[in-house]
Formats: C-alpha cells, sequence, structure tokens
C-alpha cells in the first residue's frame, strides 16, 4: 500500500511539473496570443478605410437597414442610417471597442443610431416590448472577402455586412446624399402605388416596395398561378440594395438604381437595363396579393371612412354604443384583419379601451376562398374580452361577417388617393367596409 502510494505521488509530481510546457499551441502561439492578432489586425481594418465603411444591418426580425460608419483609433465611431431623417441628415458620434471572447468582436458600446433597432420601448421604433426590432448591436467577425466584412450578432444572430467607402461616398454622406435620395426614392413608391417591370417581353412582375417593413416583393402570375420573391432591402446613396437576388424565371435582380434624370426607378439583369414603370391601376387582383404582398387590413375607429357604406357605419354605431354599455365602459376602437394564407386563417382583432387601459378582442377565423376569390369565414374560439362584448359586436361580426360570403377588392380614397382594401358581402351587396393595406 506505501509502495502504490508513492508512485500515486510521483506522478502527480510528474503531471503538476509538465502542465506548464504541455500548452495547447496553434502555429506555435498561444489562443491568447492569436486572438490579440486578430483584435490588431480588425482593429487595423476598421480604423484604416480612411473614408470609412457603407454597412448593412438585416436584424433578426427582418428588413434591413443601411449605416456609414467611420472608425478612429480612439475608440469613437460616427456614422449616419437611413433610419429616419435625423440619422440620415445628422452624424452620430458614439464609442465602440474590439473584444476578445471566444470571437473576435465588435461592440458598440454607447447609444448610437444601431442601438434604436435593439430599444426595448416599441414607441422609440416599434417592434416587440422588450425587444425591438430583434437587432443586435454587439458582432462576431466573419468572413471577409476582399474590401467586403462579414460579421454577425452575438445574441440574435442579425447579419452586418460592411464595405469600405470611396472618397466620393463619403462626401455625398456629409452633403445630404442620403436624405436626398430617401426622399426621391420614398416621394416616387407614395405617389406610384402599382409599380412594375417586364423581363421577359410577356409577363408584367408587380414590384412592391415597403419601406415600413424594408422588404421588396415581386409578383406576377403566370397562366393563372400567382407567384412571388421577396426580399429585406436597405437605402444606399444610388437607390435599393437586397439582401439576397430575387429571381425571376432564372433571372436575378440584386439592386434598384435610382435614375436622377427620369426619377424612377431601373434595374440591371446580365448588363441590360430594365426599367421601373408605373400603372394606373392594379395588376393583381387583392385576393391573389392578401398574405403575399399585404398581411393586415386595418379599419380605424372613426364614425365614417372612405370606403364604408351606410349598413356598416350604422351596425359599427351600435356595436360601438353596446361596447360602452355593456357594464364595463368599454371604448371600440381600430379593427385589424390579419390574413395568414399557410393557414386560410383570418385573426379579428379589436382594440377596446376602459378609460386608457387597453384591452384586445380576438376573433379567430379559417376561411374557404374560391376561385373566383369568394371566402367564407368560420369563427373559432373566442377570448375572453370579445365573449365578454360578444352581444354588443353581434351586429358586425355574428350577423355579417361570420354569416355572409366575402370579396376583397381595392378602393382609392378620393381626397388623398390612398389605395385600401375593402370586404364586400355577397348577400348584402349594402354592406362594405375598409382600411389601410399593410
Amino acid at each position: 500500500m506505501k509502495r502504490i502510494l508513492i508512485y500515486a505521488l510521483l506522478s502527480l509530481a510528474v503531471f503538476s511539473g509538465c502542465k506548464k510546457n504541455n500548452e495547447i499551441l496553434i502555429d506555435g502561439e498561444r489562443p491568447e496570443e492569436r486572438v490579440a492578432e486578430a483584435l490588431t489586425k480588425y482593429s487595423d481594418q476598421l480604423t484604416g478605410s480612411p473614408y470609412g465603411w457603407k454597412a448593412y444591418l438585416y436584424p433578426a426580425g427582418g428588413g434591413g437597414f443601411s449605416f456609414y460608419l467611420n472608425f478612429t483609433k480612439k475608440n469613437r465611431v460616427t456614422m449616419y442610417s437611413d433610419l429616419d431623417v435625423v440619422p440620415a441628415t445628422t452624424s452620430k458620434e458614439s464609442s465602440y471597442r474590439l473584444k476578445a471572447s471566444m470571437n473576435p468582436s465588435l461592440v458598440f458600446d454607447t447609444y448610437n443610431y444601431m442601438h434604436i433597432l435593439a430599444d426595448p420601448d416599441p414607441k422609440v421604433f416599434g417592434g416587440a416590448s422588450g425587444w425591438g426590432m430583434y437587432s443586435d448591436f454587439e458582432f462576431n467577425f466573419g468572413v471577409q472577402t476582399g474590401d467586403t466584412l462579414k460579421l454577425t450578432g452575438k445574441l440574435l444572430g442579425s447579419k452586418l455586412v460592411m464595405v469600405r467607402a470611396s472618397k466620393e461616398e463619403q462626401d455625398s454622406y456629409n452633403n445630404k446624399g442620403l436624405i436626398n435620395l430617401l426622399n426621391d426614392a420614398t416621394g416616387y413608391i407614395d405617389n406610384n402605388s402599382t409599380l412594375y417591370t417586364n423581363l421577359d417581353g410577356a409577363v408584367n412582375v408587380q414590384t412592391i416596395f415597403d419601406y415600413f417593413q424594408k422588404k421588396m416583393t415581386l409578383v406576377w402570375s403566370d397562366k393563372g398561378v400567382i407567384s412571388a420573391a421577396t426580399s429585406p432591402f436597405v437605402f444606399t446613396l444610388n437607390g435599393i440594395l437586397l439582401q439576397d437576388p430575387v429571381s425571376y424565371k432564372g433571372k436575378l435582380l440584386r439592386e434598384f438604381i435610382w435614375d436622377v434624370a427620369t426619377q424612377s426607378f431601373y434595374t440591371t439583369v446580365d448588363g441590360k437595363r430594365f426599367d421601373i414603370k408605373s400603372s394606373p391601376s392594379p395588376l393583381l387582383p387583392l385576393n391573389s396579393l392578401i398574405g403575399i404582398n399585404y398581411s393586415v387590413i386595418t379599419v380605424p375607429n372613426a364614425t365614417s371612412y372612405p370606403g364604408w357604406s351606410a349598413d356598416f357605419v350604422t351596425r359599427r354605431a351600435k356595436a360601438a354604443a353596446g361596447t360602452l354599455s355593456s357594464g364595463y365602459n368599454l371604448r371600440l376602437d381600430k379593427m385589424a384583419f390579419l390574413f395568414n394564407v399557410n393557414q386560410n386563417s383570418l385573426v379579428l382583432t379589436a382594440d377596446v379601451y376602459q378609460t386608457s387601459n387597453k384591452f384586445l378582442a380576438v376573433y379567430p377565423y379559417t376561411y374557404t376562398k374560391t376561385p373566383a376569390g369568394v371566402y367564407k369565414f368560420t369563427l373559432g374560439a373566442m377570448n375572453g374580452n370579445a365573449s365578454v362584448i360578444a352581444t354588443a359586436m353581434a351586429p358586425l361580426v355574428s350577423e355579417r361577417l361570420s354569416a355572409d360570403q366575402f370579396t376583397l377588392d381595392y378602393f382609392t380614397n378620393p381626397t388623398t388617393k390612398q389605395v385600401l382594401g375593402q370586404f364586400k358581402s355577397v348577400e348584402h351587396p349594402d354592406f362594405t367596409f375598409s382600411g389601410s393595406l399593410q
């Protein structure tokens, strides 16, 4: 036993004495040395671009946002962004640092335009309470190709692509080039509700730029079959850049360039120019686009509205009076009709207020749709709030939406020219109501 103990102690002494000489080395370097070298390399790259970087951030929550970033050796960064008017015109300075962890990372560690996307207060930039737009402000370095760096958000996996900027691009950012493009592009989109291009001489492909959700969608009908291709996008100094190319019959579209002379967009495919044109009327029926380009029709809180028939106005007023006198003193506000084409479902949510407290009444429907675009909605189990006001809401819900068949169509506001979505009852043609398309 004593001999065994002596051997064991000798073994421990040998292992203890050898430990420092058996460190894992990679190419003759300790891991911390390699990380330090990587941080130095990335620091030199960030600060070594004399005219800054163009950066494209694609949050995990969807959409895309462009930035101009200029890093200094004193761990300061100035930026512009396409988030809104102020970020596009006024540079913002904050601090940044490079962090050594499992992978070298870039951290924007004081509040700047990038943090707006991750702000947990929805009042700041929308998104979800506690999460904002599900975006990151700490990124792991990834692949580098030429003048392009690709990074990935550490928390949520947002994608950040950085490209070295030129002197001309830097000057343009500093001289309101980004806001000028934003004003031109969004104004053009607002004033031309139906844009399209023709890539094969046969089919007009509707080209939809949703600059609220920052996504672009191509939609086309080929022999009665509706197809669509979608990608997030960012605004650049030149126009609109897609995160991923979209494909139409093998033709890849990557960018839509703003033509200052014609005040319109064009794209190029294999070196050939294709203009984006405007149609005075929709190319495809609303029932083909609902769930693809539009998913929600929001009916506002009002006593009258363009596209509302007299019968709807009367019934909505009766429902509002009923909720108010229901015993809970509830005020009926806006109603949203959310379509999910993959599940053949429609969810009606009605905002109801008790003083300043908001409650949501939820009416879940499934639906069938005929080839002619006629919907039949079947109500499922309402939530508790909806059950409380079920009798009050009967003039709209049980007597019409649950009972009738409906078609969907466009309705143009005669005053603002905004294109709305409108429900029309088949059984009661005098019952129509409309709301904004989103």
